[in-house]
């Protein structure tokens, strides 16, 4: 009986369907500490919430540092944004750790990256046209947002609030 329900579970196939691991296309170096992080509970010690959440922020660092050198700015911002919500994460652990001035600097940092990615639009382009006289051409740009700005807004916002109710003064 066991053998036949084995196999009546094998062939439907969805019963146990394993949901799939999460993997960061755009960031892949990051994908270990994302997982590192969601594995951490809300009992978890401050210290060990802020390792996990430091090592993420550090990993999508060096992602936008990567992306922006090879001139990849959507993807750049994303890296950024990633980097500055991880960054969150940890300061709110230093903050119950009462390691206000690491919360402070922390917050400080990734903050305006957050803040840079919110206020940016994309430039106007230049080119040579094809008109005769060969005189170069200035065409304005969409200037779209960043495809971030929104989730960059939000973690300034959740800066704001751990320096207003984590730190208060002290950050």
């Amino acid at each position: 009986f066991a053998f036949s329900l084995a196999l009546g579970v094998a062939t439907t196939g969805s019963a146990f369907a394993v949901q799939p691991a999460f993997s960061d296309t755009i960031c892949p170096e990051g994908t270990q500490y994302v997982l590192a992080v969601g594995k951490v509970r809300t009992d978890d010690p401050p210290q060990r919430v802020y390792d996990v959440a430091h090592a993420a922020s550090e990993a999508y660092a060096r992602c936008a540092s990567q992306k922006l050198a090879y001139g990849f700015r959507e993807a750049q911002h994303y890296a950024d944004v990633r980097s500055a919500q991880f960054a969150v994460v940890a300061a709110r652990a230093l903050v119950a750790m009462g390691r206000l001035d690491e919360a402070r600097s922390m917050l400080t940092y990734h903050r305006a990256r957050a803040q840079d990615v919110a206020d940016w639009l994309t430039e106007p382009t230049a080119f040579n046209s094809a008109h005769a006289s060969g005189t170069g051409v200035a065409t304005a740009g969409d200037n779209r947002a960043s495809m971030y700005r929104q989730s960059a807004k939000e973690i300034v916002q959740a800066a704001d609030v751990v320096v207003t109710m984590g730190c208060g003064d002290a950050c």
